[in-house]
């Protein structure tokens, strides 16, 4: 059976966070799927439960009435009823938690989804839902094919599967005892006031960095970040500075590290723009054109370094220099994870998600694949590109926060959907593809290759 693997859909719901980019295109995708019989895998993010209001707690009965508003949204829906059709075609679909739908781990939020597949029960209960603490190893023509999000070796985002409850859980599991991750905690308590009040839509494109996320919106407005780090209760001084600008009470637990202070190290801010920010963190609200000149350069500094780091994943530039958009080429960390865990799992392909940048690199034996995302894409300065060029982009987006289309310029959204297809090649081994979905011409192939089968196996 040819599996087709997918990640990081972040299906929303409705109520203003949404970043699915896919409404139409992902079900008439999903579609194509149905002439055959085909296995969908949903490889981590598939939707989103971090896109509302509520407090950042696992209990089963507001995670059950979020997956309910989930599922009640219509770009939602009609993909939930893309993936029953699969099913009704005699095809698999299998969803593995990523780290912002952890709540799929629950039976009680399962149920609501098969519920929402317009199907009959029996063909409702075949949707599968897989837990995310182990890779899920397909063998496909004698070959190892490794699937997994890829949060495991992001320590801001890891998932705390140890307390973790639902299916497949550790006996006496609750769900009082979950954590979520910093990273988690800072878009609940930050990011998202950040655009539910200042519409800064484009911290959402910026994941899964979130460090970088918030960094940029400071760069862009950082009296509004300051008042969202107050009504949060995190210390902004001790976050980003290391300074206990606002030390603890008796009796207080430590808030966690949100791993923005080292982020703030990497902008290389001199010692006079750094006690120019401490300043503005204590003070008043500023905007470009009030600053001194050493906060301006500070929030230059910060702004840019922000955004390079999106840039380095995605390399998503523009500009005269930047020939290549969307480089298919992985960082060199992520190489290594790919070959760490195809050691240990004895696998000659890595089918990862997360970055939402894809990926494919064939070397030594190996093929490494990210699937990529759902949600649109910003284009940005060259990396190399004057410091005035940076400036407009950052006075572009605090201008044009929402990102509205009829005002893009500079920071220009772009789609690209992508997919992983797997199928037993011919020749033994497995066929694998790194495919783009492109209406209304449909697939494009970016990558494909036969992964051979392990030795002894065919």
């Amino acid at each position: 059976m040819r599996t087709v693997v997918l990640s990081d859909l972040h299906l929303g719901n409705g109520q203003g966070y949404d970043i699915f980019a896919g409404a139409h295109a992902l079900p008439a995708f999903l579609d194509t799927l149905t002439r055959e019989p085909t296995r969908v895998v949903l490889n981590g993010d598939s939707v989103d439960f971090l896109m509302n209001e509520d407090p950042l707690e696992l209990q089963v009965e507001r995670a059950v009435a979020q997956a309910r508003a989930l599922v009640a949204s219509a770009p939602t829906a009609a993909v939930l009823e893309a993936l029953g059709r699969v099913l009704a075609a005699g095809g698999e679909v299998v969803l593995r938690l990523g780290n912002h739908d952890v709540e799929l781990a629950l039976g009680e939020v399962q149920a609501v989804l098969r519920e929402a597949l317009g199907q009959p029960p029996e063909v409702a209960q075949r949707l599968r839902f897989q837990r995310g603490d182990a890779p899920w190893v397909l063998e496909v023509g004698g070959a190892r094919v490794l699937l997994a999000h890829g949060e495991q070796h992001d320590t801001w985002n890891k998932v705390d599967y140890e307390h973790l409850p639902g299916p497949g859980a550790p006996e006496g599991t609750d769900a009082a005892g979950y954590r979520y991750s910093a990273g988690s905690l800072l878009v609940k308590r930050l990011l998202n006031p950040l655009k539910r009040q200042y519409g800064m839509r484009f911290a959402d494109l910026l994941m899964p960095d979130f460090q970088g996320a918030l960094l940029a919106a400071f760069a862009i407005n950082p009296g509004a970040v300051r008042l969202a780090f107050q009504e949060s209760s995190l210390r902004i001084g001790w976050q980003l500075l290391r300074r206990d600008m606002a030390p603890l009470t008796f009796g207080e637990e430590a808030e966690p590290d949100l791993g923005l202070a080292e982020r703030v190290k990497e902008a290389g801010l001199t010692l006079e723009e750094q006690r120019a920010l401490e300043e503005m963190m204590a003070g008043g609200g500023v905007h470009f054109g009030e600053d001194e000149p050493e906060l301006l350069s500070a929030r230059q500094k910060l702004g840019r370094s922000a955004l390079q780091g999106y840039a380095r994943m995605h390399r998503v530039v523009a500009g005269a220099s930047s020939e290549r958009y969307f480089d298919l080429e992985p960082m060199p960390s992520e190489w290594m994870e790919a070959q760490r865990l195809a050691q240990k799992y004895r696998a000659g392909a890595v089918l990862i998600g997360h970055t939402h940048a894809a990926r494919w690199k064939q070397e030594e034996g190996l093929l490494y694949v990210n699937s990529g995302t759902w949600i649109e894409l910003m284009r940005l300065p060259a990396p190399e590109a004057p410091d005035t060029v940076w400036a407009d982009f950052l006075r572009e987006l605090q201008r044009n926060p929402r990102l509205d289309s009829e005002h893009q310029r500079l920071a220009r959204l772009v789609q690209r959907f992508t997919a992983v297809e797997c199928q037993p090649h011919k020749q033994g081994g497995a066929e694998v593809s790194l495919v783009e979905w492109r209406q209304p011409s449909g697939l494009q192939v970016l990558g494909s290759t036969r992964v051979a089968p392990v030795a002894g196996e065919r």
